[in-house]
């Protein structure tokens, strides 16, 4: 998932360094007693390739511990979205890597793992108790870092997604919002919404609502979360299903609901979300005029600063709350669950410091100091182990991480946005044809008919209709057993 707008990439090179020798002592005496071959004299750095949502500032400040604690040192880097992706392909394929741990999005890590191009963590992962496999929410795992039975990656910042709403709005104009416990459908919230739309609070004319208009990507992930809470499926049978059929199944009526409703929300909207990426949405909401809407997780904490990690405070900053998902009537809810992750490229010669790496940088205890790091007035939330969102110095600090931690539990990110091997081209076939139903360029009956034809000749294209390769029945379950075969 992407945090930033194309417009505010940069690329920062950061180094620690620290003597070898306490490095190995202080790794000798903090985990557990058995120091490598690297931490005993022999000097050892590692590059690590990050992508500069909200997880690497806060990483980027305490790495010096990783640092102390092991005595490797590290060069991280941070790109942009594309840029990384790129950048990976083009390493891999020529099989020149040039960093020892990456930043993987999920919608990468089957490409990434059946083409070699990163190494499977069961072999580090199996019996290693500093890892603490089963504090990972399961939900996590199985929706970002697992692939065909196998630890791919591990996440460094698990997102879901949740309503955030004006309460001072919602209190003037007499409006009820649902709290943590509560529920409501996708009706009544549009309903909500149309209430705020147009009405002047406190000298400021609201707009109801904000959402993604941007095409192809930007769209996709917000328009999906509402696919999903609908019903709407991709394909006939993937990923769980030990025969996997790609058939799609996007002209449904389920999508054809979620389409209608992306398009009233549009409506209650500036015009010109049309264009808007990513950040654009929560950086509008920051601004006051908007009354209420629907994001990833992130967002819960980024909307408190009048721009992206300034550390100044919105105008939102204290007249913000946190409210659950609508539901489409009695369909099952399904949260879209995103984030990003660490692998281990299969062309380093330093795989074991890069394990060393990953443990580190998603343990418990890195988590909770990034989630405690001040510089940008607190700004990150996105755990992926049950035990912090019990934890009371976090929980003073961002009080919605109970209702956080449900909204991961219901989430599943293979049925939201699901991982096939062509991914990107049908997700960019998916956000065309949506910017156009929201532009008035066609109806989303005639969208829905588009994307079924697109995605069928990509399907057939690319070998995967008929799909004669090995299937895996890649369930919730097999995350479970595999988390229980690992501890």
């Amino acid at each position: 998932m992407k945090m930033r707008s194309s417009g505010v990439s940069r690329r920062q090179v950061l180094k620690t360094t620290i003597g070898t020798t306490a490095g190995a002592a202080a790794y000798s005496l903090g985990l557990g007693g058995r120091a490598p071959a690297y931490a005993q004299g022999n000097a050892t750095t590692i590059r690590v390739l990050s992508v500069e949502d909200p997880f690497f500032f806060a990483l980027r400040d305490v790495i010096g511990d990783f640092t102390d604690q092991t005595g490797i040192d590290v060069e991280l880097e941070s790109l942009s979205y594309d840029a990384m992706q790129a950048r990976l392909v083009t390493s891999f394929v020529s099989n020149t890597s040039d960093a020892d741990v990456v930043t993987v999005d999920q919608m990468w890590t089957g490409q990434y793992i059946d083409n070699g191009w990163i190494r499977p963590l069961d072999e580090f992962a199996a019996g290693d108790a500093d890892l603490d496999i089963t504090d990972f929410m399961p939900e996590v795992l199985y929706s970002l870092n697992t692939w065909r039975g196998h630890l791919a990656t591990l996440p460094v910042a698990a997102y879901a997604q949740g309503v955030m709403y004006r309460r001072s709005v919602a209190d003037q104009l007499g409006l009820d919002i649902p709290d943590a416990t509560g529920s409501w459908t996708w009706d009544a919230y549009t309903d909500t919404i149309a209430a705020m739309n147009g009405q002047n609070v406190n000298g400021t004319d609201m707009f109801g609502t904000v959402i993604c208009g941007s095409q192809p990507t930007p769209i996709v992930h917000m328009f999906t979360q509402a696919a999903a809470s609908y019903g709407a499926r991709w394909f006939a049978d993937f990923p769980a299903s030990p025969e996997w059929d790609f058939t799609p199944t996007i002209n449904s009526p389920e999508m054809m609901a979620a389409v209608d409703q992306y398009a009233r929300l549009y409506d209650l909207s500036p015009p010109e979300a049309i264009n808007y990426l990513w950040f654009d949405a929560g950086t509008r909401f920051s601004t006051g005029d908007i009354g209420m809407f629907y994001w990833w997780t992130p967002y819960f904490y980024l909307i408190k600063n009048n721009g992206y990690m300034t550390g100044e405070p919105s105008v939102v900053a204290d007249d913000y709350g946190i409210a659950p998902l609508p539901v489409a009537g009695s369909t099952p809810q399904v949260i879209s669950l995103g984030g990003w992750s660490f692998g281990i490229p299969s062309t380093t010669e330093k795989a074991d410091a890069a394990w060393e790496f990953l443990k580190w940088s998603t343990s418990a205890a890195t988590q909770k100091a990034m989630g405690l790091v001040d510089t940008y007035n607190y700004q990150f939330s996105d755990f992926a182990r049950r035990s912090l969102y019990d934890d009371s110095d976090l929980t003073a600090i961002y009080p919605y991480l109970g209702t956080q931690a449900g909204m991961l539990a219901q989430g599943n990110g293979k049925i939201a946005r699901p991982p096939a091997p062509v991914y990107t081209t049908l997700e960019g076939i998916m956000g065309l044809e949506l910017n156009k139903v929201l532009i008035g360029q066609q109806t989303a009956e005639e969208a829905l008919s588009t994307m079924d034809d697109l995605f069928l000749n990509t399907l057939r294209g690319n070998f995967l209709i008929p799909y004669s390769l090995p299937s895996f029945d890649d369930t919730p379950e097999a995350t479970v057993e595999l988390i229980n075969r690992l501890a």
